[in-house]
């Protein structure tokens, strides 16, 4: 199973047994609903791994707040609708892979989810969990609650720091090295970053090293060690 899930490399073996244990009682505390979808046990078994790995060094308990994973078969397009400081209304659709909402489940579009594993930048499970993770402290807003020994300053300020010049770069319509969705809102950074320090590691380092230390800080492990050299992304003039 390991061996197919690519991110998972490097783990030791105490690792990989904890690993295993957390996704089993993610799998048995959670209602898992499939609404489409009919999944084998093995797929479950991945799925449960890779939403287990962020909690690999914290608990079970960070996932506290929501009881239900709902699989659906295709992202869901939604119409958005925005009024500007003028009055003026736009639409839009939105494509929506992955939902999270306070105190409400999880929704993940299993046609995306197949795709989760590699070291590749993307992992659904991963994002949409780090909102999880986000909304114990309240509303998604990019600052969750911290472990002992990290301090809500240096987080706030670290984070903020490399928001702030995500946006600046998205509005100079300049290539970013991250996907510039995280510059719509603290809590998508938060929550593509974390996916990226999971699925490449090494981008995440590159575009904002200070960042990636600090979620070293925050998920108590080290992925960039894991992952192979052969898997990083070269990222002169490339982004997600």
């Amino acid at each position: 199973m390991f061996a197919a899930i690519p991110i998972l490399d490097g783990l030791s073996d105490a690792q990989q047994v904890h690993l295993v244990a957390l996704a089993r009682r993610l799998l048995e505390r959670k209602t898992w609903t499939l609404l489409g979808v009919e999944l084998t046990e093995r797929q479950r078994r991945a799925l449960a791994l890779q939403g287990a790995l962020p909690i690999l060094a914290l608990s079970l308990d960070w996932y506290r707040g929501f009881h239900e994973i709902i699989i659906i078969p295709e992202p869901v397009s939604r119409r958005q609708q925005v009024q500007d400081e003028f009055g003026l209304v736009s639409e839009w659709e939105e494509e929506n892979a992955g939902e999270a909402w306070p105190q409400g489940p999880l929704v993940l579009a299993w046609s995306e989810l197949q795709q989760d594993g590699d070291w590749d930048g993307y992992n659904l499970i991963i994002h949409e969990l780090a909102h999880k993770l986000d909304m114990l402290g309240g509303e998604a807003d990019g600052a969750p609650p911290l472990p002992a020994g990290l301090a809500g300053s240096e987080w706030a300020a670290t984070c903020q720091q490399a928001f702030d010049q995500l946006q600046a770069q998205c509005e100079r319509g300049e290539t970013t090295l991250i996907d510039p969705y995280a510059a719509s809102h603290p809590a998508e950074f938060f929550a593509v970053c974390s996916e990226l320090f999971f699925s490449q590691p090494r981008q995440l380092h590159q575009a904002f090293p200070a960042v990636y230390i600090l979620f070293t800080r925050f998920y108590g492990q080290a992925p960039l060690l894991r992952q192979p050299e052969a898997d990083a992304v070269h990222l002169d003039s490339s982004s997600r």
